[in-house]
C-alpha cells in the first residue's frame, strides 16, 4: 500500500501528530548513525545530512498542516520520502523504521 493510502486511513489530528512523532524518530535514528561503529565518519556525516533534510521536510509539514499555508498531498509527501531512499540508500533503513514505528504509534496498526 502506497504511503498516501495510508496516510488516508488516519484523521486530520492524527496525520498531523504523526509527522510529530516522525520528526522525533528521525531523531532517535539519527544518533544510530552516528554511533555506528561500522560506518567511516565521512558515511555518518552523509547519512545524518540526508536525514536531517527530510526532518526539515517533516517540520515544515507539521507547519503547513497546522496553519493549512497550502496543499501538500501525502502522495507528493511519500514520493519526496521514497526519492531520499532512493538517491541515499544508506539512510533507508533509518527511514522506513522512524516511518513504521511512527505510523504504529499513531494508528495502532502496522504501516503496509
Amino acid at each position: 500500500m502506497l504511503f498516501a493510502d495510508q496516510m488516508a486511513q488516519l484523521s486530520t489530528d492524527q496525520r498531523l501528530h504523526f509527522y510529530e512523532v516522525l520528526a522525533h524518530n528521525l531523531t532517535v535514528g539519527m544518533r544510530g548513525v552516528w554511533s555506528n561503529d561500522a560506518l567511516s565518519d565521512a558515511e555518518k556525516i552523509d547519512r545524518m545530512k540526508w536525514v536531517n533534510e527530510l526532518l526539515h521536510r517533516v517540520t515544515a509539514k507539521v507547519y503547513v498542516l497546522r496553519l493549512k499555508t497550502h496543499e501538500w498531498t501525502e502522495a507528493d509527501f511519500g514520493e519526496m520520502i521514497d526519492g531520499y531512499m532512493r538517491s541515499h540508500p544508506g539512510i533507508a533503513s533509518t527511514i522506513e523504521e522512524a516511518v513504521r514505528i511512527s505510523y504504529r504509534s499513531v494508528a495502532n496498526a502496522e504501516m503496509a
